[in-house]
């Protein structure tokens, strides 16, 4: 018999298994960045951050939510934003509302707002479709990819 798993749990798991890496030729990456043009994952966010105490957003400056601007953010990984503590075991995922892939790609042209956050594609991990697109609530609960055995 097969263990069946919930949306919500296949979901965490997808999402933390993006900082997978091998370590014999790879750091382990900064942060889990993952974006959401369309804010199609906006709703379930409070939810993932009361079972994943490393996910914060970007936003408002709202610190006892876990959500802040970029600059914030960038803080967070540094360990200087006060009253915040994440899980040492774990990188901190990066919940985007609004930002596209592209967005943080196109450095240059990147908004102001993003810039802190721009570098982090190289030192971190993009949660992404093996295509780099981003991911949709259809295209997760239609692929098996990322969710394992």
């Amino acid at each position: 018999m097969q263990d069946k798993q919930t949306v919500g749990a296949a979901l965490v798991k997808a999402i933390r298994s993006a900082s997978v890496f091998n370590p014999d030729v790879q750091v382990a990456p900064a942060c889990i960045l993952w974006p959401d043009k369309d804010r199609q994952w906006e709703a379930v966010i409070p939810r993932l951050q009361g079972e994943m105490p490393e996910l914060l957003v970007l936003g408002d400056y709202a610190p006892e939510k876990r959500t802040g601007p970029a600059i914030w953010l960038r803080c967070v990984i540094a360990g200087a934003a006060v009253g915040v503590e994440l899980p040492a075991e774990r990188p901190p995922i990066f919940y985007l509302p609004g930002v596209s892939r592209q967005d943080l790609r196109a450095v240059e042209g990147c908004p102001d707002r993003l810039k802190p956050l721009a570098e982090l594609q190289y030192r971190g991990a993009i949660w992404t479709q093996v295509n780099a697109k981003d991911w949709t609530i259809l295209a997760f609960l239609k692929t098996d990819q990322g969710t394992g055995p």
